[in-house]
């Protein structure tokens, strides 16, 4: 915790924040990306700011919140669905009575000028802070990770961290036309995406990340999550889930190894997570399945 400008500069809200008590939190899963769900009573802070950018989901019951950004007061009843948008220089004092929930989804801030690099014109850019804002996009991915979380990450690191980047994009929104972060296409050439490929297919037993494909690829994560799906027709992380599927689908046809072994094999690290995200994706239990075909 650093003081600087006269606010507190914190890596934690919670640092700064009274009775609150955190319900659940995503912790390294994710790289760029970190999600917490809060439980606040009565509070009033001292003003503060954080390391990394932040967007604020409201997540129960209403409750009269007053939140105070860089000087200016808004003081509503909040209700789910409710945002805030709060880059990391926003200086921010929050008072209410109510008990309430929010959810808070903090994006570090080299992610983010890694994306307005890849998805932007080139010229500098400053976040503007939205004390309230409503958009049915953002709010979807938020309950997104919230859901992965309370799944015990079912969908793998590069899900949390795709969605890291369409967070970054809803950001930069703020700042950057909608032509801005959307006219650029492109593709990967035929050699590049073999590789990339062929690199998921070797190592499917491990946590794959955005950053290493997007290396592989020789583009920015952004710009690689972008051209990947507009080349292959999925997402970077749904390419992986069906890569890891159907590895588990022939090994439980085709070999007697247990669950547990083709668990690990193709990267699960745990039998209940396993056989959740089978039941999610094939309708069956990865017994069931094998039992089908004996």
């Amino acid at each position: 915790m650093n003081v600087s400008k006269g606010s507190l500069c914190v890596d934690n809200p919670q640092d700064v924040i009274p009775n609150s008590r955190v319900l659940w939190s995503s912790g390294t899963t994710w790289h760029g990306i970190r999600a917490e769900a809060y439980h606040l009573e009565e509070l009033e802070t001292a003003d503060f700011r954080t390391v990394d950018h932040s967007v604020v989901l409201h997540l129960s019951t209403p409750a009269l919140v007053e939140l105070k950004t860089d000087g200016q007061c808004d003081t509503r009843n909040r209700i789910p669905g409710d945002l805030s948008i709060l880059p990391a220089p926003t200086v921010r004092q929050l008072r209410s009575r109510d008990p309430h929930d929010v959810l808070v989804v903090t994006v570090s801030q080299e992610v983010v000028a890694q994306t307005a690099l890849a998805a932007g014109d080139g010229t500098r850019f400053e976040l503007i802070p939205y004390a309230y804002y409503r958009n049915k996009q953002l709010e979807h991915i938020c309950w997104a990770l919230k859901a992965e979380t309370e799944c015990d990450f079912v969908s793998g690191p590069l899900y949390g961290e795709s969605l890291a980047l369409a967070v970054c994009v809803h950001i930069l929104r703020q700042r950057f036309a909608e032509q801005s972060t959307s006219q650029k296409n492109g593709g990967i050439a035929p050699r590049t995406l073999r590789q990339v490929i062929d690199y998921i297919e070797s190592n499917l037993d491990s946590p794959l990340r955005m950053a290493s494909l997007a290396e592989i690829s020789g583009l920015s994560q952004y710009r690689f999550a972008h051209n990947f799906k507009s080349a292959t027709g999925v997402a970077p992380y749904q390419f992986v889930i069906h890569t890891r599927l159907d590895r588990a689908k022939q090994m439980l046809r085709q070999t007697d190894a247990s669950v547990l072994d083709i668990a690990y094999a193709v990267g699960c690290q745990s039998i209940s997570r396993f056989n959740s995200l089978f039941r999610r994706e094939v309708g069956t239990t990865p017994s069931n399945y094998r039992a089908s075909f004996r």
